[in-house]
């Protein structure tokens, strides 16, 4: 997946996302298994949204090019981004994020099987979501490429 943006922080994300449209409850998995280093904070990962506009509520379960990983979201529509940090740890790499009601729960994992919390929070979405790929350059002059495998989901 290749994609640009200024990033996904503050009050407004600026990246390339591919997506499925869940209603209810919801996870996706992956495996990231390569970030490409146009700046020290590109990110990919899986993310919940409430709607594709800039300024949405999400969770983003990151791997970044060389800041290790982070749960970042935005608890509510036009608020600002908050960040968990993860391991210090780089691509390949396994990452998950579920919605369970209004709780959206952030873990990564060496192997796709023991699996460790990140971080927890309260966001408050409608009953609709999307969730799916996540891909920031940081960067709103040069695309990144990220690669993913292993890739499921509740859809």
């Amino acid at each position: 997946m290749k994609g640009a943006g200024a990033d996904t922080w503050g009050t407004a994300d600026a990246l390339q996302y591919a997506y499925r449209t869940v209603t209810g409850d919801g996870w996706i998995v992956a495996r990231v298994t390569g970030v490409q280093n146009t700046n020290a904070w590109t990110k990919a990962g899986v993310m919940i949204r409430e709607t594709t506009g800039a300024g949405a509520a999400q969770g983003f379960m990151l791997l970044s090019s060389s800041k290790g990983q982070a749960f970042q979201r935005r608890t509510a529509g036009g608020g600002l981004t908050t960040s968990t940090t993860g391991p210090a740890l780089g691509a390949p790499y396994w990452v998950k994020i579920e919605r369970v009601g209004n709780i959206i729960n952030a873990y990564s994992s060496p192997d796709g099987a023991t699996w460790s919390l990140v971080g927890s929070d309260t966001v408050a979405m409608g009953p609709t979501m999307l969730i799916g790929l996540a891909v920031s350059s940081h960067s709103t002059s040069a695309a990144a490429t990220c690669t993913f495998d292993n890739v499921s989901g509740s859809w």
